[in-house]
């Protein structure tokens, strides 16, 4: 299976990685909840990496755990903030869901309700930086933007997840 048609159009061979899914598919992640091909950009302006340096990986599992054991996830690092490495993108496959987590303050916050919306979410959003006309008219383009997205994925507008701060940005 190869990359989603649409990417070509603005990654080429090697700006894009091919991900585990016949892994995640083995670990009982449903097919609809992952992107369309095998292979994902690895690099969307401002937003996202999977150019990781350091002890973590792109797709190597993290497991949270207390010593009482009431504490036992297990998250898989699908990228990072270009901006921030210590924000990691991580898909939890128990629920499938695409949180962040904050490596220096230990936090967690929703981005996406899975990966197949993340993904979605980054191709669009690198389409909106590739045809930026400037300042003016971006918030209405970036409504424009958000309105398309929460049509694909109502959760990631909730208060407390990723993607409003992204926007609110762009709006200012």
């Amino acid at each position: 299976m190869a990359a989603d048609p649409r990417f070509r159009s603005l990654w080429d061979e090697d700006e894009m990685v091919p991900y585990p899914r016949d892994r995640w598919l083995a670990d009982g992640i449903t097919a609809p909840s992952l992107p369309p091909g095998d292979e994902v950009p690895l690099d969307v302006a401002i937003v996202y990496t999977g150019y990781l340096t350091g002890e973590i990986k792109l797709f190597d599992t993290i497991q949270l755990t207390t010593e009482n054991g009431k504490l036992d996830v297990r998250l898989v690092v699908v990228g990072a903030v270009a901006e921030n490495k210590d924000l990691l993108y991580v898909l939890d496959p128990a629920s499938g869901e695409i949180l962040q987590f904050d490596l220096v303050d230990n936090d967690i916050q929703g981005v996406n309700s899975d990966y197949r919306s993340f993904v979605e979410f980054l191709y669009r959003f690198a389409v909106f930086v590739e045809q930026d006309e400037g300042k003016q008219g971006r918030a209405e383009r970036a409504e424009a933007l958000k309105a398309t997205l929460r049509g694909i994925d109502p959760n990631a507008f909730d208060d407390e997840a990723w993607w409003p701060m992204v926007f609110a940005q762009l709006a200012s």
